[in-house]
């Protein structure tokens, strides 16, 4: 109420007030011209200081970023969306692993998208603290980075990610002892779709039939195959040309 009166370029009047329920408002019940009808007086230890506007804003110029800052940087100059912004800047430590990631991969809104659900989940089903993550913002943009170049699924980086809260080590090294490299040879691929097409004749049927959701299943029919390392790009292009012989 006082920051609104002064912004306003109201004066403050010493005064009591009581709180009325039904209009939601303060109202003044009487004034208090000095300090001592409040029954308070100066301390007498503690000396007047008088602080320059210089020191002021030096003092201003020391202060790290506050979250508030943080979150408007976030939203306005990488067009992080408002949720994911608000969920950064929550946590002192996600911040800055999200902060380290974008340092190494800009890819800002990626690296939000997994911060803000799959490690969030984590954290939640291990009851850990952000202060726990055990790895690093460069391993989480590698892993990002992995998925765009078409290294690794989705699929297969959250098992990456899983692996990376219990032994945290570069994720290229994680996806190469666990065979976990896409596929994205296209005779591989294409061996992949033939079959899954064999096996499953009424999908192939309900989608001629302008049933979009056959298309889904049949993807995740040949993803189960592959064991998620299949191009998923690939795939539904293959199925596409396949079914609409």
């Amino acid at each position: 109420r006082q920051i609104a009166e002064l912004e306003k370029g109201n004066k403050i009047e010493q005064d009591t007030l009581r709180w009325d329920d039904v209009s939601g408002k303060t109202f003044s019940m009487r004034s208090k011209e000095n300090a001592q009808d409040y029954r308070y007086f100066p301390e007498p230890d503690l000396l007047a200081i008088k602080i320059s506007d210089e020191y002021i804003e030096k003092v201003k110029e020391t202060l790290p970023e506050l979250p508030e800052s943080r979150k408007k940087r976030y939203m306005e100059e990488l067009k992080i969306n408002e949720k994911d912004a608000q969920i950064l800047t929550g946590s002192k430590y996600l911040s800055n692993l999200f902060e380290a990631a974008y340092a190494t991969y800009n890819k800002p809104q990626a690296i939000a998208n997994w911060i803000r659900s799959d490690i969030s989940r984590i954290l939640n089903e291990k009851e850990m603290e952000p202060e726990e993550i055990p790895f690093t913002g460069g391993q989480l943009a590698e892993l990002v980075k992995l998925i765009d170049e078409g290294t690794i699924s989705t699929k297969i980086a959250k098992d990456v990610l899983e692996k990376l809260f219990e032994e945290p080590k570069g994720p290229m090294d994680i996806v190469k002892e666990n065979g976990w490299l896409q596929i994205s040879d296209e005779a591989a691929i294409k061996e992949v779709v033939i079959k899954v097409l064999q096996e499953n004749p009424q999908s192939v049927e309900d989608y001629k039939a302008g049933k979009d959701r056959a298309l889904k299943f049949l993807l995740g029919q040949a993803m189960k195959q592959t064991k998620g390392k299949a191009n998923p790009q690939m795939l539904n292009k293959m199925f596409i040309e396949e079914l609409n012989k």
